[in-house]
This record gives C-alpha cells, structure tokens and sequence, in this order.
C-alpha cells in the first residue's frame, strides 16, 4: 500500500472516530444560523438605473470662461466614482427623505444612507441600489433616488446657465456702450487732425463692437440651451416591486451555517488527532512499541474531561490474556521467552497505572498454566489492586525485605500461594507499605526468579516505575515483554519511553495488548520496522 493512501485512510479514520465532534459543530452552525436569520428585520431590496448625460452642449462648455467651473452638472469631467458617491450622500439622502415624508433628522439620514448603495456601472450609467421595510418602499426609494438627483443636477444646470446668459448680455451692453462712447472722441481726433489717435480708436470701436457681437451670441446659446437641459439623463429603468424579501433568507442562512459548521468540526477533528498526545489507534500503539498489536479489545472513546482507564469485565479481561499468550506461542518470536512455549519469564506493564494491566497478566498466567507449566504469577505492582481477594491478606513480596539474603528464597517459596487453576501459584505484592518495602521489594524480583526450580515460567506484573531504580530491576528478571496500552489514556511519548527502556534492560517488547480500540479503527497494528523471527536477532542477556 503507498505511504498517501496510509495517509489518507488514516485522517479518514481520525474523522470518523471524532463523528460527534463534526457533528455537534454542524448542529451548532444551523442553530446559530438559525437564530440569526430568524432575528433580523424583514428588509426588501430595490434597483434603479439610470444615465447621466452633460447638461449642455459638449460645444458650448468649451466656449464658456475659463473661471467658470466645468465639472458637476455642466459637463462630464467628474469622475463617475465621484458621481456615485454624491448620489449616496446624505445631503441628497436629506433631500429624499423629505420628498418621501420620511423624517429628516440626522439618525434617519444616516439610516437611509446606510442602506443605500450607487454603483458607476459605465462612464455614463448608475445602479442605485437600497432597502425598505416593505416592497413597495424600497421601490420608491430607489426611484426616488435617481430622480432628485437628475432633477437637481437639471437645476444645478439650469440656474448657472441663467447665471451666465446674464453675465454675458451684461458683457454684451458694456462693450456697446463702450464702441459708442468712442465715436465722440474719434471726432475729435480727425478735427485736431491727429489720424493716428483717430485710427487707433476706430480699432479698439470694432473690438468693443466684436467682444459685443460675441457676448451676445453666447447668451442666445445659453439662453438656447435651457430647453435642453437634462435631455441625455433620465431614468432608464425604475425599480419594481419584488416577490420576495433579500433579507432574512432563511434557507440560505441555514444552509450556510451548516457548511461552515461542517468545516470547522472537520478543522477540529483534524486539530484534536494531529496534536493530541494520546494513542488513538492500534498504528500509533504499534508505532510507539515498536511491536505489533496481539490483542485488542473495543471500548469507548476517551473524551477530553474524561482520561482515566475504566476497569474492563472479567471475561473480557480472560479473554485478552489468552489472546495475548496465543498470539505469542504461535509467534515463537524469542526462544528463551514466555512466547516459545518452554520456561521462561515475561513481564506486563503498562505505561500509566490502569486496573486492567494486572487482570491480563493473571489470564496470560492462567492460560500459561493450563498449557501444563507450573507458572508463577509476581505481583510486584505493590500499590497496585490485587486481583486475586483470596490471596490479598498474606504476606507477599514486600515483606521479604528485612528477610536475611541466605533464607530469602526458602521464605519466598512458602508466600507463593494457590491461583485460580491448577499448577498457577501466586506471590502477592504483600501488606508491608513502608517505604523501605515499597521501594526495594519489586528488586528483590530477580533474585526470586533465579532461585526458582527448572521448569518454572514466571509472569510478573509491575509498575512502569519503580523507585529510583526504574523498570531495570523488573526487566532483569524477565526475557520478553508484553505491553498493555489504554487508548485515549496513555500517552503515545510515554509508550515510545518504555519501549526503549525495556529494549534496553534486556527485555524487549514482544506485543501490545491494546484497550479501548475503536471500532472504526481498521488498521493492522503492525509497526513499519517489524521484522519476522527469522531474520530478528536474539536478545542480549
């Protein structure tokens, strides 16, 4: 299989476990959607468009007098970005309101303008877009809108027109007035014979009577051009009265939140597998171990508030453990091992301290001795929970700490006590909890198991730690172990701590017994470094 689709299956799975997580997120996408659309005022949408042409002839505003100004309503210079902002500004807004008996105080204004939209479609072409409560409303809005503009634009045009025809008949008299004061004095010029002042103000009579001539012909075309004020600007298409609000839009509101609901359980999902510590999955157990998963049990997935490792029944406990010893007799991954089917030891331990690690040492004990081995049970968990009661109110392993060095092993022979099938024996953690004991008594461990008699296999269950000393003590006394991993409880860097300590103590991790599995988790367990028996070296005692 290529590493991608690993991959790929993998964040699969991960979304797929996390199924409520996306869940809930999609449910909380719809009902705020649903609550914000259902919360929002009713609001209808009206557009209107119209052109703009120049107020006067293109011709004539270039005749005009270079003070004069050339931009707004005369000609086309403004931008039209710029025209469309006068269209929404609230000095027309003012004007509209009080055309549409709408209030025209400040806050209705700023409503108004709020609500109103002027987009420069061309050079020359205007969308005036706004809301109303009700359809028909907002079509008066719109239409209203347009037509105070164009009309006050007409005005503008037409006032200023006005304005200038006046100026320039004004011009037009002063400069008659002026050619004819002149004739008087070019008389007296030719009487005193002075030919060249008289000729010089015959020149300056037909400019006053040319600038005259020209005055008076700007202002008939002004005048001229009044009735054709605002004819390239009008209102090309009004607003009509929509079936249907814009806003709420319910179904497109819920619609919405669910995909953005969706994608944010999916962003969680894929945050909460990538970043969380915790082993999810039976790769991640394998991968940490470096072993492969032998047994493996469904349960419930740990949730954030909740990381503590429920105890499993006792069948199911039973079965894990035969499970387990199976997997490991039909393996015969190490000779010398509890797994090859002659004497030998092997230890379970866990990473973090869990009810059900003991449970399934006692069952792969069991199924050890029903094969036909004395096998001895070391529970030298000394804080652990005993899970045998009939066996908890002796002495066990703690109490041979003050025993001498030369009757340790015939006193350790008389603690060992009956299991719960034939040739299985017992030796419980004991009732000494000084500290002393509990610190020492898991090392006396090794010695216990190398005065035991020929023929002996050994299960010892342990702590992950044990005093200063760590799991060496444990591990010495062992050829193999075996793991035994709580999904969602223990941590994927503690698993891979354990490993390498084991591996390096001299007892190396045959498989992971794993708890909680989910039942969408379809991997195989198996770590990408494993390597079959034949071509594995034997362990270095």
């Amino acid at each position: 299989m290529e590493p991608g689709t690993v991959v790929w299956r993998e964040t699969a799975q991960s979304l797929l476990r996390q199924k409520w997580l996306i869940m809930g997120c999609i449910l909380l996408g719809l009902v705020g959607a649903s609550v914000f659309a259902l919360s929002q005022t009713e609001r209808w949408t009206a557009s209107s468009q119209l052109v703009i042409g120049p107020a006067v002839p293109p011709a004539l505003v270039g005749k005009l007098p270079s003070s004069t100004d050339k931009t707004g309503p005369l000609g086309m210079d403004l931008p039209a970005e710029t025209q469309a902002r006068v269209m929404a500004s609230p000095t027309l807004l003012r004007s509209v309101a009080k055309s549409l008996g709408m209030p025209t105080t400040d806050r209705t204004v700023q409503d108004l303008a709020a609500v109103t939209r002027v987009k420069a479609v061309t050079d020359n072409a205007y969308l005036v877009t706004t809301d109303g409560p009700t359809s028909s409303e907002a079509v008066r809005r719109a239409n209203a809108i347009a037509v105070i503009y164009l009309k006050q634009r007409d005005d503008e045009a037409k006032t200023l027109l006005t304005t200038l025809a006046s100026q320039a008949q004004d011009r037009s008299k002063t400069a008659t007035q002026q050619s004819r004061s002149l004739v008087s004095q070019i008389d007296e010029a030719v009487q005193r014979g002075d030919s060249q002042t008289a000729a010089a103000l015959r020149d300056q009579r037909v400019g006053l009577a040319t600038e005259a001539r020209q005055a008076a012909d700007d202002a008939a075309a002004m005048l001229k051009a009044l009735t054709a004020v605002g004819t390239g600007s009008e209102l090309v298409t009004p607003a009509t009265t929509d079936t249907a609000t814009s806003s709420p839009m319910v179904l497109r509101d819920i619609l919405v939140g669910g995909i953005l609901g969706l994608v944010l359980g999916f962003g969680l999902a894929l945050l909460r597998s990538h970043l969380t510590p915790y082993i999810l999955t039976r790769d991640q157990a394998a991968r940490a171990a470096s072993s492969p998963v032998i047994a493996a049990s469904e349960g419930n997935r740990r949730r954030l508030w909740q990381r503590a490792a429920p105890e499993l029944p006792q069948y199911e406990i039973t079965a894990l453990g035969a499970e387990a010893s199976g997997a490991l007799a039909r393996r015969e991954l190490n000779p010398r091992a509890f797994a090859g089917g002659g004497p030998g030891a092997m230890l379970v331990v866990s990473a973090s301290p869990t009810p059900n690690s003991a449970g399934i040492a006692l069952a792969m004990a069991e199924a050890n001795a029903r094969d036909g081995r004395e096998t001895l049970l070391i529970l030298a968990d000394v804080e652990g929970t005993p899970v045998l009661p009939h066996v908890t109110g002796h002495e066990g392993l703690t109490d041979l700490v003050h025993e001498p060095a030369a009757t340790r092993a015939i006193r350790a022979r008389k603690l060992f006590r009956p299991g719960t099938v034939a040739d299985l024996y017992v030796l419980p953690p004991g009732l000494n909890h000084e500290e002393t004991a509990e610190a020492v008594g898991p090392s006396l461990v090794p010695g216990i198991v190398a005065d035991l008699p020929p023929g002996y296999s050994v299960v010892i269950h342990g702590p992950a730690a044990v005093g200063r000393h760590g799991i060496t003590p444990l591990a010495a006394a062992v050829d193999a172990s075996v793991l035994v991993v709580q999904v969602g409880h223990d941590k994927e860097m503690d698993v891979a701590r354990l490993t390498g300590a084991l591996q390096f103590a001299g007892a190396p991790v045959l498989g992971v017994v794993l708890i909680g599995a989910s039942a969408h988790d379809e991997t195989l367990g198996i770590p990408l470094n494993f390597k079959p028996v034949e071509s594995a070296a034997p362990p270095i005692r």
